[in-house]
């Protein structure tokens, strides 16, 4: 299929929209800057095969390759190729969501929650709803910079802090 960039449009809100993600978008259209669309453009918008039910997606860290990310999570780097579309000579990039398929997301620590991103919702925001530091809610959930994070986005919310500081006696 393809796609006429217009006015406004990012590939997040166009990958969004045709259900598919930014990663595919860039690989189809061997786009090098993801920054770097115009109104008009001509895109075509790749068909993705619907990721396994069970799998969770992690946000790749600086340093961070395939076949590490593969053996972190006990999985094939073939299937994590596959599953990502990603294409030869397979490089990846710090922020980009890549689907780990067939393993359970991580869970949160004791008294930690799950929480999914809204629109609007900021790193700091949540830090503040949750009233957990900042730096622990990035740590956890491995976030390379705070501006990286996406509405439907899984994040685990540490156990919230105590705000709360005793009088000393008199």
């Amino acid at each position: 299929m393809t796609y006429i960039v217009q006015p406004g449009d990012t590939l997040y809100k166009i990958a969004r929209k045709f259900n598919t993600t930014v990663e595919a978008i860039l690989a189809a259209n061997n786009i090098p800057n993801p920054n770097l669309i115009y109104p008009g453009q001509l895109l075509e918008i790749p068909e993705e095969p619907v990721p396994p039910e069970k799998g969770f997606y992690y946000i790749v860290q600086p340093g961070d390759t395939l076949y590490r990310i593969a053996q972190r999570y006990n999985v094939s780097l073939t299937e994590l190729i596959r599953v990502n579309q990603i294409p030869p000579p397979y490089i990846i990039y710090p922020g980009q969501r890549i689907f780990i398929p067939g393993v359970e997301p991580p869970k949160p620590p004791p008294g930690g929650k799950v929480y999914i991103v809204r629109p609007g919702d900021t790193l700091y925001s949540i830090a503040e709803k949750f009233n957990v530091p900042l730096d622990a809610l990035i740590r956890l959930n491995n976030i390379p910079r705070p501006d990286l994070i996406y509405p439907g986005q899984r994040l685990l919310i540490p156990a919230p802090t105590s705000n709360t500081q005793e009088e000393p006696e008199q």
